[in-house]
């Protein structure tokens, strides 16, 4: 049998989130099915219902079963449906009202994330999906832990192969949650993994090292890049404007913030006092964390920064946010990922790093010398700067201003070599062996 036979048929996708619009963990899972589809294979997906039904294959949409899953789905759902902002406060206002009750209630008792009960209405659900289609895999992509244990319980009641991808490590080496009970739900989840899965995909060495040292080792580990789309940009090119633009898309949290990046380029301007003219820094997706928004207080950049907040989908140009976005990107001269100083974020790698790679602008990447960050920057041609080391940060910042005052930015000539097409060929390669 030859292999594409041999894994066509129904596969049973669980993941939380999907069909998003511009949420790293949707794009993970929905930029696959198109290459999916094109090798015979029929996705049965099983998710939430904050994303986008697809009418293109079976597509169950579930809540989930707990008080805490309700209330984050179903705001969600408001900010998706809703456009009227004041319509769209009361309404999320109604709502936290009448779950709150029950909500304290179950944090009187359990203390996990939100999402951890989808996995009680994911097992349930997935199980009649199983008896209806008789999928070949079963397939978590996550994101939430409660996605892999519900991977867990069918996998263990109907004895077919499965196959997790874990998105970001579901436990830290330097956890600091203890014994609490996340952190033992979670090692729970791992460990399940590692036991019965067929086969667990991480997306960065650190990661699954780090992972196989807190568990049995198994030959069934892999790493495989996720990759992003083949992007076209038909009449955008990149045009030097009258300022250098710095662009950030995507979140940032604990450990990762504008701290250093803002303090130096105040620190330039100050030195250069015409260059205030000349800079603007460009932020999409997210509102400035607490720890950028103090830096500010202190190293203020008014007329520089520009928060243009979170880009949805646009009625009047049929474009959707993540078209707006991969747009936005490719008319900077330079693209900013912040990977932060925690020791944890060496074990993962912002998704947005490999559309970055395919809009053939300039990167300028912050993190700890040790992330996989750097050599993947390096070998393609972009810039790393050490985090925490404010005097060289500066001194690259100066030097881009001084290349594009002198001749523009031109773009990149590295091509990408993370494709979702690759990395589902890996995949193939993977369930192959399995089947």
């Amino acid at each position: 049998m030859d292999q594409k036979n041999s894994h066509s048929g129904n596969w049973l996708i669980l993941a939380h989130c999907f069909n998003m619009d511009g949420r790293a963990a949707s794009q993970t899972i929905t930029d696959k099915l198109p290459y999916l589809l094109a090798e015979g294979i029929v996705p049965v997906v099983l998710s939430a219902p904050t994303g986008t039904r697809d009418d293109r294959f079976p597509h169950s949409q579930i809540y989930s079963a707990a008080p805490s899953g309700i209330l984050f789905e179903l705001r969600q759902i408001i900010k998706k449906k809703v456009s009227n902002r004041l319509l769209k406060i009361f309404l999320k206002a109604i709502l936290t009202i009448l779950i709150l009750p029950f909500y304290i209630f179950e944090k009187i008792f359990i203390h996990l994330d939100s999402h951890w009960s989808w996995l009680i209405s994911a097992s349930i659900k997935g199980g009649f999906l199983i008896k209806k289609y008789r999928p070949k895999i079963i397939y978590t992509s996550a994101g939430p832990t409660s996605t892999h244990a519900a991977g867990r319980i069918l996998h263990g009641l109907f004895k077919i192969p499965w196959i997790a991808e874990i998105h970001d490590p579901l436990v830290y080496d330097r956890d600091t949650g203890g014994y609490s009970q996340r952190y033992r739900f979670n090692m729970w989840v791992e460990r399940s993994i590692f036991r019965h899965a067929d086969a667990v995909i991480y997306f960065t060495h650190r990661a699954l090292n780090n992972a196989r040292g807190r568990n049995a080792d198994r030959n069934n580990l892999y790493v495989i890049r996720p990759g992003a789309p083949l992007i076209d940009f038909p009449g955008i090119g990149y045009e030097k404007l009258d300022r250098i633009h710095f662009g950030h898309f995507g979140s940032l949290g604990y450990g990762r913030d504008f701290s250093i990046f803002f303090k130096a380029v105040h620190d330039l301007i100050r030195e250069n006092p015409e260059w205030r003219n000349k800079i603007s820094i460009d932020i999409y997706g997210m509102d400035l964390d607490p720890v950028s928004r103090k830096t500010l207080i202190d190293y203020p950049l008014n007329g520089i920064l520009c928060e243009h907040g979170r880009l949805e989908y646009d009625p009047a140009t049929g474009k959707s946010g993540r078209r707006q976005v991969l747009e936005a990107m490719r008319r900077c001269d330079v693209l900013l990922i912040i990977h932060g100083m925690d020791i944890t974020c060496e074990e993962y790698i912002p998704s947005k790093l490999y559309e970055y790679f395919f809009t053939f602008r300039p990167i300028l990447g912050l993190a700890r010398p040790e992330s996989e960050l750097r050599e993947l920057l390096e070998n393609n041609g972009h810039i790393f700067v050490d985090g925490e080391n404010l005097h060289r940060v500066k001194s690259v910042i100066k030097d881009l201003v001084t290349r594009w005052e002198s001749e523009g930015l031109p773009d990149q000539k590295t091509k990408s070599s993370f494709t979702v097409k690759d990395a589902v060929a890996s995949l193939l390669i993977i369930t192959g062996r399995i089947l």
